[in-house]
């Protein structure tokens, strides 16, 4: 099992928001002429990050469909797809900043990614 790693743009919005964790610095400088090294983390480092630091805990569900047999008894279980949501955490109760049910990814790592750049955005 290998972690996923952010995008490049997603890596640009976290260095935009304030992430600079040097152990992820890269330099890509050959790829994009505006930074010369930018940190690019695994996306659990920058989950944790916006949880941490901006409040923003983001989340990849996914949309589970079951099959049931005659007496009522789960037989299958398959995820349909996966989406992501974004609660801002330090309040009294959970607080719903986006739920994007809408979007659908064929992947946990799909949903994740697209959840950090919307929680991004709105910070």
């Amino acid at each position: 099992m290998t972690e996923e790693f952010v995008t490049l743009e997603t890596a640009k919005l976290l260095k935009e928001k304030g992430f600079n964790e040097r152990k992820y610095l890269i330099d890509v400088s050959t790829l994009n002429h505006c930074y010369k090294y930018l940190s690019v983390p695994p996306q659990s480092v920058a989950q944790k990050w916006l949880r941490e630091i901006k409040n923003i805990h983001v989340l990849s569900i996914p949309r589970i469909i079951e099959s049931y047999n005659k007496i009522g008894e789960v037989v299958k279980t398959i995820v349909e797809f996966y989406y992501w949501e974004i609660y801002v955490v330090g309040s009294s109760h959970k607080y719903i900043a986006q739920n994007c049910l809408s979007n659908q990814f064929n992947t946990y790592e799909e949903a994740l990614e697209a959840g950090i750049q919307e929680a991004l955005k709105l910070i």
